[in-house]
């Protein structure tokens, strides 16, 4: 699909690229083409700071509403934003899975009072998020998932209880959306809910997974008995929510990095016609196929 863009996005092209050559300079330098897939346990305290310094210049949470804290941007100004962004080759966001996933969710499904709890966090950058869906039996499957939920008279709160895994970014974060069964003897996609939890909390364990790269992206995260602070929606209201947050993650979420594949395509390409590479059949069979 061709996208046209009008002169007010060009206009708009214009003054994210201005930012953009502006402030990833100084401290910022070192991420350009940094934080990617592959590359995501590079800069982590730096890349936080960035977020920050995003959110100073009101552009993280561009396409929400700007009753949320966002720019509400269109759809077209949202590409142009990913655009310019990959162009200038700033670093991966930490905050992608709390603005692109989270905060949606909580706008589409939260309370009231959840919304104000949660959005300025996202839209400040101070508060990063992951992701508590796949388990050792449940990753394809979701809704085999094992984590379950019990209600405390005693605290007015859930408590979790189980185990994720593949949890991008959990050793960085300060909130998990959750997906644990609230009955325990339902099966399947009935019986779950969607919950919000504190990672800096007693019953909260996170285990870095080594890769064979010897970095560690990804987590294993153990829940015993951790306080859940809000549940969204009802009890049994989770399949529903959960398929919500993934038609978001199937949205605008990862336009960015699909415009840094291209990039990234854009400068193999570059190298192999100057280092002479492109010659090679092989090499021109590859690209071709990327």
């Amino acid at each position: 699909m061709k996208i046209s863009f009008s002169a007010e996005d060009e206009k708009f092209r214009e003054e994210i690229a201005g930012w953009l050559r502006a402030n990833l300079k100084g401290e910022f330098e070192k991420l350009r083409f940094r934080g990617g897939p592959g590359d995501e346990h590079m800069f982590p305290e730096e890349r936080k700071a960035w977020e920050k310094k995003l959110a100073e210049g009101g552009w993280t949470c561009v396409g929400w509403p700007k009753a949320h804290g966002g720019r509400g941007c269109s759809i077209e100004q949202q590409v142009v934003f990913f655009e310019e962004y990959a162009r200038a080759g700033a670093p991966g966001r930490v905050g992608h899975i709390g603005e692109g996933l989270a905060g949606p969710t909580i706008i589409a499904f939260g309370s009231e009072a959840q919304k104000e709890k949660y959005l300025p966090g996202i839209v400040s950058g101070k508060e990063l998020w992951c992701q508590g869906y796949s388990e050792p039996s449940a990753g394809s499957d979701l809704a085999n998932v094992k984590t379950k939920a019990r209600f405390s008279e005693a605290e007015g709160k859930w408590l979790i209880s189980g185990q994720k895994v593949w949890t991008s970014l959990a050793h960085e974060s300060d909130w998990c959306f959750v997906i644990a069964r609230t009955d325990p003897d339902s099966v399947a996609h009935k019986g779950l809910g969607f919950f919000l939890v504190k990672m800096a909390q007693p019953g909260v364990d996170v285990r870095p997974i080594e890769q064979i790269t010897g970095t560690s992206e990804f987590n294993e995260v153990f829940f015993d008995e951790a306080v859940a602070e809000d549940i969204v929606g009802e009890p049994g209201d989770g399949w529903k929510i959960a398929m919500g947050l993934l038609g978001f993650e199937r949205g605008v979420s990862t336009l960015g990095q699909q415009m840094l594949f291209q990039n990234e395509l854009d400068e193999i390409i570059r190298i192999a016609k100057s280092n002479g590479a492109g010659k090679d059949p092989v090499i021109r069979q590859r690209i071709a196929e990327a």
